[in-house]
């Protein structure tokens, strides 16, 4: 909810303070109007504020996609879906990486084929090349990917 919807929200007297005794004024029915005019408006804004907002769930991966490397166990991923824009991204936040695509299982694809990419990448690197960061993204992934012979 942004901020003008909240201050506008709580400058709005509530229904029970506009009636005394169950009599009604025209003053008092104009403000009623007012308010309910009010709130159908921040109700349309608060219906397209979360039609923009992305669903996000997660999921788990159990393979690579690729016969060579075998996974331990089932990776938990998170996947953000953007209504609008027709994008569905998926992400291992633990070694911050992402895979993109139009639909989900695009983005599982280009996230497994990341993160095989990554695995490579620092497994040729001498562990003295790599730094910190990189370091602990490698312990995380020879802990859960297994490459056949």
């Amino acid at each position: 909810m942004t901020s003008s919807t909240q201050r506008s929200i709580t400058e709005i007297p509530r229904v029970e303070e506009m009636f005394y005794q169950g009599s009604t004024t025209e003053g008092t029915e104009s403000s009623i109007l007012e308010r309910l005019e009010t709130l159908t408006n921040q109700t349309g804004q608060l219906r397209v504020d979360v039609q923009d907002r992305p669903v996000k769930y997660n999921s788990q991966v159990r393979d690579l996609g690729d016969e060579s490397y075998v996974l331990n166990e089932p990776l938990m991923i998170s996947v953000e879906e953007y209504p609008g824009e027709d994008t569905v991204i998926a992400s291992f936040p633990e070694i911050e990486v992402f895979g993109e695509g139009a639909t989900e299982a695009e983005a599982l694809m280009n996230l497994k084929w990341s993160i095989l990419d990554l695995y490579e990448e620092l497994t040729e690197c001498s562990p003295d090349e790599l730094g910190d960061l990189p370091k602990a993204w490698l312990s995380i992934l020879r802990k859960i990917i297994k490459q056949n012979d």
